[in-house]
């Protein structure tokens, strides 16, 4: 997996932003996108840094769920 970049967002509330965090993962038609609420606290990288940890979070919460928490087509 590769990181490609991570983008902020116009603040929103009172004092929240999105961080969207673009990954490549085994090529370029294969790809992982992520995007998380997170204090505006700070200069803007470190919110880009809060919103990549928070990401990494999340996605070691998803990699662990059990298959049958996704809706999956019938």
């Amino acid at each position: 997996m590769k990181i490609k970049h991570a983008k902020l967002s116009q603040p929103f509330g009172r004092s929240q932003r999105l961080v969207t965090i673009y990954a490549e993962l085994a090529g370029p038609k294969e790809f992982l996108t992520i995007t998380v609420a997170v204090p505006n606290h700070g200069k803007d990288r470190d919110v880009c840094e809060c919103g990549i940890a928070r990401a990494k979070d999340f996605a070691r919460h998803f990699s662990v769920e059990p298959l049958e928490y996704f809706p999956l087509p019938h």
